[in-house]
């Protein structure tokens, strides 16, 4: 018995590893060697402190090893986070919204309506001086462990998917790691 529940949690966790969809879009105008440092917007990350703080390790981790610098004075772009872990999440479209952006709702309108499906983290990079995006990826189907009493385990039970989420984002932004 013991044997055949193993197999099953094997093959669930399999299945939404494999599901995970990342899609990125990049401004192919802007010159991404430009920017040295960065900061996070003004916001809540996600609602569980403990999956914010495995985004924020993350994305600085993947920042960083590109050789910038976290700075809250004057930073080239400032990052805002959109993580709807156990509920949708609904807001309106953001100010600094890319036209370009076909994929994820290039809104010509920034007050449409955005819906960001449960289990979807999305992060945005927004360029500072025209608080105009530079750069967004959308994971779904990361965030999909739900919620009980337990934060630190809902957060654990997320934890590789965001970080492999993470990576794949940044796997498309156009400066590369320092080696």
């Amino acid at each position: 018995m013991k044997i055949v529940i193993s197999v099953a949690v094997l093959l669930l966790t399999t299945t939404t590893i494999f599901a995970q969809k990342v899609q990125v879009d990049v401004d192919k105008t802007v010159n991404f060697a430009n920017f040295k440092t960065f900061a996070w917007a003004v916001g809540t990350v996600a609602r569980n402190p403990f999956v914010a703080k495995i985004i924020v390790d993350a994305v600085e981790a993947e920042l960083t090893a590109r050789g910038l610098t976290k700075s809250s004075e004057h930073p080239d772009f400032k990052i805002t986070v959109m993580a709807a872990v156990d509920a949708d999440l609904q807001g309106v479209g953001p100010t600094w919204n890319n036209v370009n952006y076909a994929t994820w709702g290039g809104y010509r309108n920034p007050a449409a309506l955005v819906t960001i499906s449960t289990g979807t983290l999305m992060i945005d990079l927004v360029e500072s001086k025209n608080n105009y995006s530079v750069l967004r990826g959308v994971a779904k189907d990361t965030l999909n462990g739900g919620r009980t009493a337990n934060a630190a385990a809902d957060a654990k039970g997320v934890e590789k998917l965001v970080k492999k989420a993470v990576s794949k984002i940044f796997q498309k932004y156009p400066t590369p790691k320092n080696k």
